[in-house]
């Protein structure tokens, strides 16, 4: 199966976009195929341990790479935001830098929504993009507005853009 990409434009030579969550169990070997079909090289997932398994999704990371896909785990509580600025800002670098490298990034969270627009907004101020800019282009692309909460629209306006740039190496 094919997933549902939401492409989000950014001023990357790679791509970045949000999606559901993969289905698990029997269908996760075919979910990670659909990545690697759809051209993806990097999936991020934001599920926490205990969801991935209520999911039967705790061989996500075997099933990506099988297929020859990056897998990055970064769990942030369903509804929530990131626990820690420094290992999020950590996360904003990885995906940018490979968006830079032009590599295909796909973050997921359940639903594709507040989670994922919450990371997707950060990769896009990131990359120099204002926090309300960032937030209208992730909606757009998404279909729905994100992020999800309240909570979560106030960490991206408090997130330290200084703090944010990304230097290429």
């Amino acid at each position: 199966m094919n997933p549902n990409l939401f492409w989000i434009p950014g001023p990357w030579r790679g791509r970045l976009a949000v999606t559901t969550r993969p289905r698990g169990g029997d269908w996760l070997e075919d979910e990670a195929a659909g990545w690697r079909r759809a051209g993806l090289d990097v999936v991020v997932s934001l599920l926490e341990n205990e969801e991935a398994a209520q999911l039967d999704l705790v061989h996500e990371r075997d099933a990506a790479e099988t297929n020859g896909v990056d897998f990055i785990s970064f769990p942030i509580p369903d509804r929530g935001v990131p626990a820690s600025t420094p290992a999020v800002l950590s996360l904003l670098r990885e995906i940018v830098g490979a968006l830079e490298e032009g590599r295909k990034v796909a973050v997921h969270c359940r639903q594709g929504i507040g989670r994922s627009g919450l990371i997707a907004a950060g990769v896009l101020m990131s990359s120099g993009i204002g926090a309300e800019n960032a937030i209208e282009v992730v909606s757009n692309a998404r279909g729905v507005a994100v992020p999800e909460t309240p909570a979560q629209l106030e960490w991206i306006h408090h997130l330290p853009s200084e703090r944010l740039v990304v230097t290429s190496s």
